[in-house]
């Protein structure tokens, strides 16, 4: 053989070997087993029991410290304002003001719900109480909500959803719904689903205040309280039927606003009231001697609008009818008011850290939750009406 043919490259032969397997990309995973579609479940049942023991550990504790906590707390309390009597007496000037406006916004949406205005009160008197005491922030006073009135008038009108019913039937469900409904709120609370109302805008809350204000602007000549007039009969104050009382109600609204704006700007005593009472003293004064007195036209009162005499809230347990309509249709409304009343709830939380300056909390917004879930709860045991929102800041509690 020669040295050429020695020295030449030996080609691969480019036939495939049939013996021969490229490894398969699949090879590291053959030993995998997909899990099946609803795996997710107990997966899911996992992560939501933790969730429920741990809670049940933090309630376990908090009800073993509850005695000695209450102990320091009340000892604590007493000693900070026995050393700060400034701040103990802005505080029980706002709660004294609060209390007194909660009076006409209370029947107002007692009014538009749909329900005796004695339920409104006593409603706005549990909320205020409990979520005074685990609410989530100092300083918000909660009471009745417009925009849940709103809601609320769909189950206890007579042409409404439930128009299949007597007025008793459809107010015992109303406080049914009230009762799941603090159960939804303290599920929100629960498992921390607070922090979902940051996407929403602030402005929602202004436009809901300002709807609330729109009765002010209404009478009814049809029966001898604003409060016994159906929708129907209620009229717009107009310049072309009611100039004089519109211009009053006008005076009233520019008056109050004006105070709101520069009381706190006053000198010292500016700094000591709280500009919602002066505006609420202001405009008592101006009712009942400029309007009434000198003038001879006055503008609604509380007692032209309904009554509130009444005896003190007594337990009773709603009952309901068994059908399945009447029982989906108060889940559904559960759901909806327990959303927009945590929404509501939330929203004023972070108006009132902008108005006192402070750092917001996602904790304080579940904390909230949860008190109005129980007062809420608590209202639908003693025949009160559905209340959510905290729509009245005390001026000086947090300052």
């Amino acid at each position: 053989m020669s040295c050429c043919a020695k020295q030449k490259k030996e080609t691969p032969d480019p036939t495939p070997n049939p013996s021969f397997e490229e490894p398969s990309i699949h090879e590291d995973y053959k030993d995998f087993e997909r899990d099946p579609f609803f795996a997710f479940i107990p997966q899911l049942g996992r992560w939501a029991g933790g969730i429920v023991t741990n809670e049940l550990e933090l309630a376990t504790k908090g009800i073993v410290s509850a005695p000695s906590f209450t102990s320091k707390f009340l000892k604590g309390s007493y000693a900070f304002y026995r050393a700060n009597p400034n701040i103990l007496f802005r505080e029980i000037l706002s709660g004294f003001t609060v209390a007194i406006m909660q009076v006409p916004e209370s029947i107002a949406f007692s009014f538009v719900a749909g329900v005796p205005p004695l339920s409104g009160l006593q409603a706005t008197w549990w909320m205020a109480f409990i979520t005074g005491i685990f609410g989530g922030k100092p300083g918000m006073i909660s009471g009745a909500a417009g925009a849940l009135a709103v809601v609320v008038t769909r189950l206890t009108a007579s042409d409404g959803v439930l128009s299949y019913l007597t007025t008793d039937e459809r107010l015992n469900v109303l406080y049914m719904t009230m009762f799941v409904c603090g159960i939804f709120q303290i599920g929100f609370a629960w498992f921390r689903l607070a922090k979902l109302v940051r996407l929403i805008p602030e402005t929602g809350l202004a436009i809901i205040i300002f709807m609330a204000q729109l009765p002010a602007f209404q009478y009814c000549t049809a029966e001898p309280l604003f409060v016994q007039c159906t929708v129907e009969q209620r009229q717009w104050l107009t310049f072309s039927g009611q100039p004089l009382e519109l211009s009053l109600v006008l005076v009233h609204v520019v008056c109050c606003m004006a105070i709101m704006k520069f009381w706190p700007k006053t000198p010292k005593v500016g700094k000591w009231i709280p500009a919602s009472l002066v505006a609420l003293l202001v405009g008592t004064l101006i009712e009942w001697t400029l309007f009434r007195m000198a003038i001879g036209q006055g503008t609604r009162v509380v007692e032209e609008t309904a009554t509130i005499q009444g005896d003190p809230p007594k337990f009773d347990w709603p009952t309901i009818p068994n059908d399945s309509q009447t029982i989906s249709t108060m889940l559904s409304f559960a759901i909806q008011l327990a959303a927009i009343g945590a929404v509501e709830s939330v929203l004023t939380l972070q108006a009132c850290n902008e108005i006192t300056d402070t750092v917001p909390k996602i904790s304080d917004s579940n904390q909230e939750c949860f008190a109005q879930g129980l007062a809420n709860l608590v209202c639908g045991l003693f025949r009160g009406k559905l209340v959510c929102c905290p729509t009245f800041l005390a001026d000086f509690t947090s300052a």
